[in-house]
């Protein structure tokens, strides 16, 4: 930042030619203001904010309620945001006046103010603004070439010149033309053709200056270029030789070349700002922007106020609720126009409280819209520009650039870190959540929940077709809703149908005098439209194609209106297929229903009618009349007034389409999309091989090699130096014009070769970079392009481009095979697999990537090729832990081992399948004759894996091995730790535990594991304390004094428990557990240890010896109690009737800190007394 900035002071202010034409045309503009206008006008003294076309725009529709017809202000949005990029370089740039930036942009809004008061002919200017918009130059194509080239400047100040000179002409027609106060309605054709040709010198002189903006772009690309390399040969000293051979040009020359030599500062501040946009454009380049504009056009004044009024809106809006508002409503209620609305009335308000507003509006046609990540990048990217981007943002921006992993974690993370720099409230709009994936859904509600609990301050709005989930109701459980069944909504639909009704009768649309005709048909509409404005604006236009009012009022009887969107649309097929379009409607359905973005009326003209494998472009095929669209079909889809992009009016006339039709007169109209997708990727590569192209291509120029900068100077002095020259035009000097030079020495551009083409065949542009991803389902067998498009991808093609770079594609490379596998492109592996080289660099990741995505088409291929068995077996694995039971039988018509070989490997497709909870293909493999009795290196047969899979799903699959005859006890194989038995009771699964002793498992099996002592069943229920496990192998015939090798008995297991449980020991001791002498001695010791002192109880009540004294005679349990101070077990034990030989010794193994007190004197005596 600091780099532009210094740049901007040092460097030259825009010369005085470009300074005084806006300060020419400013003037002029002047006067044709009124006094009262000019007042204002000079009051402008200050640049508008980043966001000041949105919020002009938003002010002109609230200013413009109390007209009729829908929103049209955002038809200047296009000019107003050329006029605002330009006067922002300009701004930074121009020293001379700092105020004619903000003039310029004045003179521009204050035209549209007074013409906003001409409310008759503001839609007239609307539409020229409009057509003026085609022709603005595109600020990201010049913002980082105008700091340094002046003729560049002077162009750009020439076309915004020639906007202000229309706005004087739109100022000054009313005073000087008879044509303003003509009383033929603005809508009428006579009229807008009067009016456009008055305006024909203007939009004349536009085109021009635009078409040289244009030439001057390419010029000051050029320069910039070379002077790139120049100066890179300065730096690297390459052109000392060059330098030397000029040298006796220098006296001449000297302060050109020094001023390349200083123009490095303006190369490093041009090159940072082209790195301040790219960074940017990582970030988001989706258009959040054309939605809106969308929205607003279909909006009528007032029809979605109402919410403003509600009292969930109020306290949201204020603050004094949930963050969250949600507002719900069906299919076709104009949630994207409430939306709009809302979006409209937070920028129009926050000039009482400063606030940032964002949004983002969903799109059914536009798949990259239904993404988590692309939502909160498109949020990020309007909360900061490239002339603001500090220091810290720009690591934040260049960290989340260069992320790697979790992604959308680290977008999050930086639209957290621009929330906190605003410090100011931001309010987020979203459209549209039912649109998105359920996935897609629930990561952005995760992120802005983790951004609400950072501590931002934002406030949600939210509107979809369905009321809040549990997840999103979780992450935000204080949520406001809101419904557009509520009665306000009502009442805005009242005023809603009373302006669309009073549209159509306007325009003479609608050709009805009768006003009690006219009030029935608003109130049928008003009463039966159930809160869908989708049904009432396609119901009018049915009842605006009725020949008379008594079609009419037979149209709006009850017992004919259409019930639902559905009989709307069908209603709608009905006439196209009475007038006749039936078939041109065929043939442009799959290109708007399946296209990758929406096509332009120019394209879909070219396009519809294509044929596959058709030679050469045939011009009689074009579809006439494409203008007209909207009425063939009915209605059902609608041109933007920008872009002239042809859209489905609503996501539900999308799904109707691609939804099997009830009658089968409409079979016709149903579209699959794969097919859809499928034929227009035939088209494209027809398209792209038309011989047309090629014979063009063919006879392009080739590109000129560089020329030395010795040639550029000595070009650029000869004229100055020749003698004859120099006697014609006397001492009178002339500068040497090295810029122009440059221009003309320059290679010429492929850019005007292919905007010259695409202009010719507007199709191009989309064929060009969507002929692969239209070609992802090709089929070699069925593809009636299959050879041709091998073709381009093996070898290339100058018409298509790279999805993986800016050249266009030359041929199959590793980072094509990865983006492949990304946008699981399978047509394309396919090719891959023909290379041996590259299949074999990339076999590993092309077979995870057939298994993941289950192609099975594609795997057979790859079968088809020589693979070791062995790395087939280890295949078979992922696709039975996945699942994929089509992939398992794939592997199988291949003849591959489902066994998974011999010996121990570490894996086996069973037991991949139990690992994962797969019963299907569980039963699918064992209906294939697997064997479940194999080993692994970790299990002795399939069952046990079953086992340690526990839950539910271990007992399912334990229940399915045992059916199918699995070895309950294999204890034959030694190396391995427990049976399946063992591995229950020691996870205390007492159903599968239940289901192996109903099988037949023998509940003393006590394999012994290769480290480590041997233990039973019964041992690890006891270790678990499990007493219904417990009960469950005793009543299986447990052995109960069962002592495996190197083990315990369950009894001492019971005991040496840390906490041992008495009602485990009594049930063992009920069972028939041995209390000989010397177990239940040994059994006393243990319980003391234990400082249990009911246990000591329950063993002597059971008959436990106290008074054996074989060994030590300080290992007794009198003995050991002493030693660890366990006073009340001493006396426990004494009550028993253990025998006390010597006292003192007893008494001198008690702790010295124990060896006072009350208590030590009374077992002191009661030692003393049993010693006797």
């Amino acid at each position: 930042m600091e780099l532009i900035a210094r740049a901007a002071r040092s460097a030259v202010a825009v010369p005085n030619l470009a300074d005084e034409i806006l300060q020419n045309a400013i003037n002029s503009f002047r006067t044709a203001l009124t006094p009262e206008q000019l007042a204002e006008f000079n009051s402008i003294q200050s640049v508008p904010d980043t966001d000041a076309v949105l919020v002009f725009t938003a002010e002109l529709d609230l200013r413009r309620q109390s007209q009729k017809g829908k929103s049209i202000a955002s038809r200047l949005f296009p000019v107003l945001q050329a006029v605002h990029s330009f006067i922002g370089v300009i701004d930074t740039y121009v020293s001379s006046n700092p105020t004619i930036a903000a003039l310029v942009w004045g003179s521009v809004k204050i035209t549209i103010q007074i013409m906003l008061n001409a409310a008759s002919y503001y839609e007239a200017f609307a539409e020229l603004f409009m057509n003026l918009g085609t022709v603005c130059p595109r600020f990201d194509q010049y913002q980082a070439l105008f700091p340094t080239s002046t003729r560049l400047q002077e162009a750009l100040c020439n076309f915004n010149a020639s906007i202000i000179r229309c706005c004087q002409r739109v100022i000054q027609m009313p005073k000087g033309s008879s044509g303003w106060t003509s009383p033929l309605n603005p809508l009428n054709p006579t009229f807008w053709q009067s009016f456009q040709q008055s305006f024909e010198p203007n939009l004349k002189e536009l085109r021009d200056n635009s078409k040289n903006v244009e030439k001057e772009i390419r010029l000051a690309q050029a320069e910039s270029d070379h002077r790139n390399r120049e100066l890179q040969k300065l730096e690297n000293g390459e052109a000392e030789k060059s330098r030397r051979s000029m040298g006796h040009f220098m006296s001449r020359t000297e302060t050109r070349f020094d001023k390349m030599h200083q123009s490095q500062l303006a190369r490093d501040v041009e090159m940072e700002r082209e790195r301040r946009q790219r960074l940017l454009d990582s970030l988001s380049t989706h258009d959040y922007m054309k939605p809106l504009k969308q929205a607003r056009q279909k909006r009528y004044p007032q029809s979605a106020g109402w919410i403003f009024g509600t009292h969930e809106f109020k306290r949201w809006a204020a603050a004094e609720t949930s963050p969250l508002l949600w507002c719900s409503g069906k299919m076709g209620s104009g949630k994207t126009i409430l939306a709009a609305s809302v979006i409209d009335f937070l920028l129009t308000e926050r000039s009482q409280h400063k606030r940032t507003v964002t949004f983002f509006f969903s799109r059914f046609d536009d798949p990259e819209s239904l993404r988590a990540e692309v939502i909160l990048r498109a949020v990020a990217r309007q909360m900061v520009n490239v002339e603001d981007i500090s220091s810290d943002t720009k690591v934040a921006l260049e960290e989340t650039q260069n992320a790697n992993g979790d992604v959308l974690k680290r977008v999050t993370q930086l639209l957290g870190f621009l929330l906190t720099q605003k410090r100011q409230p931001t309010w987020i709009v979203i459209d549209g959540i039912d649109e998105w994936p359920r996935d897609e859904r629930h990561e952005l509600i995760e992120a802005l929940s983790s951004i609400l609990a950072a501590g931002s301050a934002i406030k949600l709005f939210a509107t979809s077709r369905d009321y809040p989930d549990s997840i999103t109701q979780k992450a935000f459980p204080s949520l406001h809703r809101m419904s557009m069944n509520c009665s306000e909504a009502q009442r805005g639909m009242a005023q809603l149908v009373d302006q669309a009704v009073q549209k159509c009768l306007d325009a003479e649309e609608l050709l009805v005098k009768d006003k009690e005709l006219i009030a029935d048909i608003k109130k049928t509409l008003t009463q039966n439209a159930d809160g869908m404005i989708l049904w009432v604006t396609l119901v009018l236009r049915d009842l605006c194609v009725q020949p008379n009012n008594e079609k009419i009022r037979d149209a709006i009887s009850l017992k004919n209106l259409p019930k639902s969107l559905a009989d709307v649309f069908n209603r709608a097929l009905v006439r196209i297929i009475s007038e006749g379009k039936e078939e041109t409607i065929q043939a442009i359905l799959p290109w708007i229903v399946a296209a990758k973005q929406p096509l332009s009326l120019s394209q879909l003209q070219e396009c519809c009618l294509i044929r596959v494998l058709q030679k050469y472009s045939i011009e009689d095929r074009y579809l006439n009349g494409i203008h007209l669209i909207d009425c063939w079909f009915q209605g059902l889809v609608e041109v933007d007034y920008e872009t002239k992009t042809v859209h489905f009016i609503h996501s539900s006339v999308q799904k109707f389409f691609l939804t099997a039709p009830i009658k089968s007169a409409f079979n016709d109209f149903y579209i699959n999309m794969d097919e859809a997708d499928r034929y227009i990727g035939e088209i494209v590569v027809t398209y792209l091989n038309f011989n047309d192209f090629k014979n063009t291509l063919t006879r392009q120029r080739q590109a000129l090699p560089p020329i030395s900068p010795e040639e550029i100077c000595q070009q650029a002095l000869s004229n100055e130096f020749g003698w004859r020259n120099f006697l014609l035009r006397g001492r009178g000097a002339r500068t040497a014009d090295i810029d122009g030079t440059i221009a003309a020495c320059t290679p010429a551009s492929g850019i005007a070769f292919h905007e010259t083409m695409v202009f010719h065949h507007p199709f191009l542009s989309y064929a060009t970079a969507h002929w692969l991803s239209h070609s992802a389902k090709f089929d070699h067998q069925q593809c009636l392009v299959w050879h041709l498009w091998t073709s381009m991808v093996i070898n290339g093609h100058l018409l298509a481009a790279s999805p993986v770079s800016e050249e266009h594609h030359q041929a199959i490379d590793e980072v094509l095979i990865n983006w492949a596998m990304s946008t699981e492109h399978s047509a394309l592996l396919h090719i891959v697999i023909t290379f041996k080289t590259l299949f074999a660099q990339f076999r590993t990741a092309m077979f995870e990537y057939a298994i993941d995505k289950k192609d099975v088409e594609l795997l057979s291929h790859m079968l088809e090729t020589d693979i070791e068995g062995s790395e087939l077996s280890g295949w078979c694995c992922r696709a039975a832990h996945c699942g994929h039971v089509e992939i398992m039988k794939v592997f199988v018509n291949a003849g591959v081992d489902l066994d998974g070989g011999n010996g121990r490997p570490e894996k086996r497709p069973l037991m991949e399948a139990i690992k994962a909870g797969q019963f299907e293909t569980m039963e699918y493999l064992l209906g294939e004759g697997i064997n479940p009795d194999l080993p692994t290196r970790s299990y002795r047969n399939a069952l046990e894996q079953a086992v340690d899979l526990g839950g539910y799903k271990g007992v399912q699959a334990c229940e399915i091995l045992i059916r199918a005859g699995t070895h309950i006890d294999d204890t034959e194989l030694s190396g391995y730790s427990m049976t399946a038995l063992q591995r229950a009771c020691r996870t205390s699964q007492e159903e599968v535990t239940n289901l192996l002793l109903r099988a037949g498992a023998n509940p003393d099996t006590s394999h012994i594991p290769p480290f480590g002592s041997g233990v039973t069943p019964l041992g690890l229920s006891i270790q678990n304390r499990d007493i219904k496990i417990i009960n469950l192998l005793l009543a299986s015939g447990a052995d109960v004094n069962r002592r495996p090798s190197g083990g315990f008995t369950p009894l001492r297991t019971a005991c040496s428990l840390m906490h041992p449980r008495l009602d485990i020991v009594e049930l063992l001791i009920n069972a028939g557990a041995d209390m000989n002498e010397e177990q239940s001695f040994e059994l006393l010791k243990m319980a003391v240890r234990r400082k249990c002192g009911d246990l000591v109880k329950l063993l002597i009540r059971e008959g436990a010896t106290v008074k054996r004294y074989v060994g030590r005679v300080d290992d007794t349990p009198l003995a050991i109690a002493a030693r660890e101070g366990l006073f009340e077990i001493m006396h426990i034990l004494l009550d028993g009737g253990v025998q006390v030989v010597y006292s003192q010794p007893i008494l001198e193994l008690i702790p010295r800190e124990l060896q006072n007190g009350e208590e030590y004197k009374r077992i002191s005596k009661r030692l003393c007394e049993s010693s006797r």
